[in-house]
């Protein structure tokens, strides 16, 4: 019963730290972007693919992770995914994140415990040009995950926020 309470409150724990301290790098790769997260020295990296900007200013980036973190006596594996869509009137940006699903289990002492989460939120920046790097956002985001599981006492939509930055495709 001690160690169900104990993996309970580390997967609660870890995943809260994860999702609450994000930021986006970029990458070199025109349409991606890399997604990391450091938390308690621990990093958790997931990607951004399809990071374009339309016709008629519509944009879209998809996100992605998939990460495992070590921790002492086990691991916590953290997956999901959601799409970021909004407008560009190609200095500023700005949109809603949807669909957000993912997983998160904690396995310690060879027991394991799952969470289910769901969110949504809002994102902004700016975008910029430059004849070496193409188009380049970065702006912030905001939004709440809600966690499903027998093992979560959750009483309301847990808030995130973040930082963000993409190479944007044409």
């Amino acid at each position: 019963m001690l160690q169900s309470r104990l993996l309970s409150a580390s997967l609660i724990v870890v995943t809260l730290a994860v999702l609450l301290s994000g930021n986006v790098v970029t990458s070199s790769q025109v349409g991606s972007g890399v997604v990391t997260f450091t938390v308690y020295g621990y990093t958790v990296n997931g990607v951004l693919t399809g990071a374009a900007v339309g016709h008629g200013g519509g944009v879209q980036m998809l996100m992605a992770i998939d990460q495992a973190i070590s921790i002492p006596n086990g691991t916590v594996h953290v997956a999901g995914n959601g799409v970021w869509s909004g407008t560009t009137n190609l200095q500023t940006l700005n949109g809603e994140i949807s669909n957000v699903q993912g997983s998160v289990q904690a396995c310690l002492n060879q027991t394991c415990q799952t969470a289910n989460f769901s969110g949504d939120g809002t994102w902004a920046g700016s975008l910029t040009w430059s004849k070496s790097a193409g188009a380049q956002g970065t702006g912030t985001y905001e939004g709440a995950l809600t966690f499903t599981g027998s093992q979560i006492n959750q009483t309301g939509p847990v808030p995130i926020s973040g930082n963000w930055t993409a190479s944007f495709a044409a």
